[in-house]
């Protein structure tokens, strides 16, 4: 059985592994895929793009695992919700891993569309326009709703138990609200997925994960 101090420890690492990888990733290589000429610009940084798409996939396992993690933290406190923050973390995990490989189809089609001489107008553009809609579906929702279930859930008994410090319950509450607006405002069209706006708006619950990870790491869960 592992003890709560390492078990923090663990949750902490998990945290930082879910959060900055993606991000360095995305900053790096991400617009690539936001480009008007992704098709070309994706088959010109093969390589940078397979490295994208593992960062996401890691995001993915991360995040499954913090589910996991924290679930012999929580069950005290209430093993239904425990269950829960277990399931909306694998959720969004799986949907990850989901949107991991539509990079990597979307990488295949762009390959292809640059041999056969990046015609215009072709099916190329049409299947790359099929699978980069589920991906910008993904991105602007299908995988923040469930995060932002599980969060809420384990922030709110954070709150209630003091596990970890208030303010950082509240910050991670106060987070989640905004990163939901932009989630919404991206699945109806009024901002792309991971534009400016959208990411002002996911920076707070980013820094506070980061300063969560790094509290669990040295201070660990109050006993």
């Amino acid at each position: 059985m592992i003890n709560s101090r390492t078990n923090a420890r663990i949750t902490g690492v998990l945290f930082i592994l879910g959060t900055v990888p993606p991000i360095v990733a995305m900053v790096l290589w991400g617009q690539s895929i936001s480009s008007s000429d992704y098709l070309s610009l994706m088959a010109a940084n093969d390589n940078r793009i397979l490295l994208y798409a593992l960062g996401v996939m890691f995001m993915g396992f991360a995040c499954a695992g913090i589910g996991i993690s924290l679930y012999p933290v929580l069950k005290p406190h209430g093993e239904s919700l425990a269950l829960g923050v277990i399931g909306f973390r694998l959720m969004e995990g799986t949907i990850q891993v989901i949107s991991a490989f539509t990079i990597v189809a979307l990488l295949a089609v762009s390959q292809e569309f640059v041999k056969a001489g990046n015609p215009p107008d072709s099916y190329f553009q049409s299947a790359g326009a099929a699978i980069k809609a589920v991906r910008e579906w993904i991105a602007n929702g299908a995988f923040l709703f469930p995060w932002c279930i599980g969060a809420t859930i384990y922030y709110a008994i954070f709150f209630r138990t003091r596990l970890v410090p208030r303010w950082l319950s509240v910050w991670g509450l106060l987070g989640l609200v905004l990163m939901l607006v932009g989630a919404i405002a991206g699945m109806f069209g009024l901002t792309a997925s991971f534009s400016a706006v959208q990411m002002v708006l996911m920076l707070p619950i980013m820094v506070q994960e980061l300063v969560l990870a790094l509290w669990l790491i040295m201070k660990g869960y109050k006993e």
